[in-house]
């Protein structure tokens, strides 16, 4: 074997590199010798254990397919640590398509971004079925069955920029219920471009189609119609407004002079920085707030 001065080297690598595809072609020879070298390693350090050849693999570098000679042992326990990175390549692929895609590019848009990223190798069509399998995913997940019951379902929204034509501030519902264990679960995130009455109604009755037979109360803004559609899709349901129309709604119902140490007093019983706060405490002062105001508030029923 002819040993090269650095220089020399340098020189091969040099030629190399002005090649159509030598850039990935060093990739690719770097990649499995540093997957050979793993193993070396791997076995120095293992007993009873010898090398066993190689399997092929191919990856995307520097725009092109490259060929991996993955290192294989006898016990089968060998992985190289480049092949994680490979993988995270892969996923971060997907992710970048996603992020694409549900911004409203087109597979052609998504496509060309890819070609200036990673090459070639990734066409329309391979675009395609990445953004398809995740409108797949998403719609299993829109369509997967929930709970029977929930304790408590809030609604709010965020605004995000939509391309309808033009492109334009849309709102999106999420949708969170509080389960019988008292965990959390975003059941559904909605998007009602104009907000009504049928909307509101088709909304309740895919959580009633996807197995939500009862809610114990639903609490939301002040959205449009909502109030009136709660009673008849889910008739034993209370609708809520958010804690800051829950405290007009109280402090509505005192006299002036009261609103100032009432307003304090709801501030204490909703106390939303506590993060050791619990059922328990919660009732106490509830229960308490309740025994000071009851003569002086009409009615507490919105509590």
């Amino acid at each position: 074997m002819i040993e090269l001065t650095k220089v020399q080297l340098q020189a091969s690598m040099n030629k190399l590199l002005e090649q159509e595809n030598g850039l990935s072609s060093v990739l690719e020879m770097t990649l499995n010798g540093l997957m050979h070298s793993e193993r070396s390693i791997y076995l120095d350090n293992s007993d009873n254990n010898k090398g066993n050849g190689y399997r092929k693999a191919f990856a995307v570098g520097m725009g092109k397919q490259i060929e991996l000679k993955i290192p294989r042992d006898r016990l089968g326990m060998f992985q190289p640590m480049v092949l994680a990175l490979i993988r995270d390549q892969n996923q971060q692929l997907e992710d970048l398509s996603f992020e694409l895609y549900g911004n409203g590019l087109t597979t052609s848009q998504i496509g060309n971004v890819m070609h200036k990223i990673y090459g070639k190798h990734y066409s329309k069509s391979a675009i395609s079925n990445i953004t398809s399998t995740f409108s797949e995913q998403m719609g299993h997940w829109r369509n997967r069955p929930l709970d029977t019951c929930y304790l408590a379902v809030f609604i709010d929204a965020i605004h995000l920029k939509v391309r309808r034509r033009t492109v334009s501030s849309e709102a999106f519902y999420i949708i969170m219920g509080v389960k019988t264990d008292y965990t959390r679960e975003v059941m559904a995130i909605v998007n009602i471009p104009s907000e009504s009455a049928t909307g509101w109604k088709e909304t309740l009755k895919s959580l009633k189609l996807r197995g939500v037979e009862q809610i114990g109360l639903i609490i939301s803004d002040n959205l449009t119609a909502l109030d009136t559609v709660v009673p008849l899709v889910y008739q034993n349901t209370e609708h809520q407004k958010c804690v800051v129309h829950l405290k007009r709604s109280i402090l509505n119902k005192v006299a002036s002079k009261h609103k100032e140490e009432l307003a304090a007093d709801l501030k204490e019983v909703f106390d939303m920085d506590d993060h050791q706060d619990n059922i328990i405490d919660a009732f106490k002062r509830l229960t308490s707030f309740s025994n000071k105001w009851k003569k002086s508030i009409n009615t507490l029923e919105t509590c």
